[in-house]
C-alpha cells in the first residue's frame, strides 16, 4: 500500500492545515506543505524533482 495519503496527513497535521484553516494559514506554512507534496511526488516519480546525483565511478576492471 502507497504511503502517500499518511504521509500527506501526517505534515498536515503537524503544520496545523486542514481545510477550515488553509484559507488563513500563513505563506510560509502553506509553502512548507507544498515542498512536502512536491517531495512525495517526486519521490514516485510523478513530477520532475531536483536532479540526482549521479555516480562518477568508473567501471571496475574484469581483474578485480
Amino acid at each position: 500500500m502507497d504511503d502517500l495519503a499518511p504521509l500527506l496527513a501526517r505534515a498536515a497535521r503537524e503544520l496545523k492545515l486542514d481545510g477550515h484553516t488553509v484559507d488563513d494559514a500563513p505563506e510560509d506554512v502553506v509553502r512548507q506543505f507544498s515542498a512536502v507534496v512536491l517531495e512525495a511526488l517526486s519521490a514516485r516519480g510523478l513530477v520532475d524533482g531536483p536532479a540526482e546525483l549521479e555516480c562518477w565511478a568508473g567501471p571496475r576492471s574484469p581483474m578485480s
